[in-house]
This record gives structure tokens, C-alpha cells and sequence, in this order.
């Protein structure tokens, strides 16, 4: 987790210069929104979940990512969306953009849903996103098991495919502009410049396969 944190601490200059997908997806997420009050952004980087939320706080394992969205809203924690630091159902509305395919989610999703107790809203990069990189999203079926397990009522579940718009060099800009460039998978193994041509040469059409979820939590 730090070399996750380092690297968008890193990336949070240009982050939103680059980070297209991760903002269409916001919008399609904020669009679903239907309770106000209280609401909190877990992962929230610089914020693009939170535009246009009336009273909120970020949650974020990046201090460079942090810093960005205190200045624009306020109010960031530094913590980790697998223990996050907030009491049992302090929010009315919890969201997460474009995070939690970062995180354990057998441990991450259970402690969004314990401090919500009205709307939850997620938008999740799932398995069939980048198949030619072999990162390892997680499965549709898993995430909306997770939370078909009495504490919550799926309210809309659909998937989208977003676009990358970048090819060649400019993919490999885009995860490292994003902060996005750390694949587990690799097992901290540092690729050649010949193997990165070879990998980037074979994606044509580069997109994302994102989850949306409204999620009404029960009390």
C-alpha cells in the first residue's frame, strides 16, 4: 500500500490533466445520486466525486492527492478504505470512484457500507478492463455478491465501458500521469522498454469495464 500512496502522491500535479475515464465515471456516478446530508469520498483524490456534494470529506492513502482536495473542499483524512477511521453509519452518503479495485475489497466494501446509513454509490473497474495488461480487477459477480448479503438493496447495476483515449506512448503516460502505473501482478518486477513496446503494441482499443452501483443501506 505505500508504493501505491507514493506513486499518486507523485502523480497528483498531473493527475487531472490525465485522468479522463476516472472523471467521465464520476459524473455517471454523481448522476445516480439521490439523498443529500452528510457524504463521504473514500478515494477521492482531487475530488471528482465531490463536486456539487453540499457537505463532505475525502478519504485517501495519498498525501499529495489529499493535499489538492483540502484546498478545494476542505475537509481530507489520510486512511485507508480497508479500515476506515469513522464511526458506524456517520454518513448519509458514501461514494467511491475508480478506488476500490486498489483495495481488498472483502475488507474494503464491508467498511463503506458500516459507516453509510442511507446511499451507497460505486463505480468500479471490473474484470474485462485492460485484459491485454493482466491486472487483476475484480470479478462483477464477487462485488455485487458482496453486497447482496442483507445490509444493502441494489437500486441500479449496470456496466459501461469508458475509453482511454491515449495509444501507444501516451497509454503508458496515462498510467504514469495517473499514478495508475502499479500492476500487483508484476510483483514489483521493473519491465524493459522493449517488453512495455511489445505490451502497449498489442491494445488497440484500451477502455476500462466499470461497475456502477446505488446501494440503499438498511439501518
Amino acid at each position: 500500500m505505500s508504493i501505491l500512496s507514493l506513486r499518486f502522491s507523485r502523480a497528483f500535479e498531473t493527475y487531472e490533466g490525465w485522468a479522463l475515464p476516472q472523471k467521465k465515471s464520476a459524473e455517471i456516478l454523481l448522476g445516480m445520486k439521490r439523498v443529500c446530508g452528510f457524504a463521504l469520498d473514500v478515494g477521492c483524490g482531487t475530488g471528482f466525486a465531490s463536486r456539487g456534494l453540499e457537505k463532505v470529506v475525502g478519504v485517501d492513502i495519498s498525501k499529495g492527492m489529499a493535499r489538492v482536495y483540502k484546498e478545494r473542499f476542505g475537509r481530507v483524512v489520510l486512511g485507508n478504505a480497508e479500515s476506515l477511521p469513522f464511526k458506524d453509519k456517520q454518513f448519509d452518503l458514501v461514494v467511491s470512484n475508480f478506488s476500490l479495485h486498489w483495495t481488498d475489497i472483502k475488507r474494503s466494501i464491508p467498511e463503506l457500507t458500516r459507516v453509510c446509513k442511507r446511499q451507497l454509490l460505486l463505480a468500479i473497474p471490473v474484470e474485462g478492463s485492460l485484459k491485454e495488461l493482466g491486472f487483476p480487477f475484480p470479478q462483477k459477480e464477487e462485488v455485487i455478491g458482496m453486497l447482496r448479503t442483507g445490509v444493502c438493496t441494489i437500486l441500479e447495476n449496470f456496466t459501461q465501458s469508458l475509453d482511454i483515449p491515449f495509444r501507444g506512448w501516451d497509454l503508458v503516460r496515462f498510467f504514469h500521469y495517473t499514478g495508475s502505473s502499479f500492476n500487483p501482478s508484476n510483483k514489483g518486477v521493473i519491465m524493459s522498454k522493449k517488453r512495455i513496446e511489445d505490451m502497449i503494441s498489442h491494445i488497440d482499443t484500451p477502455s476500462f469495464t466499470v461497475l456502477f452501483l446505488s446501494c440503499e443501506v438498511k439501518v
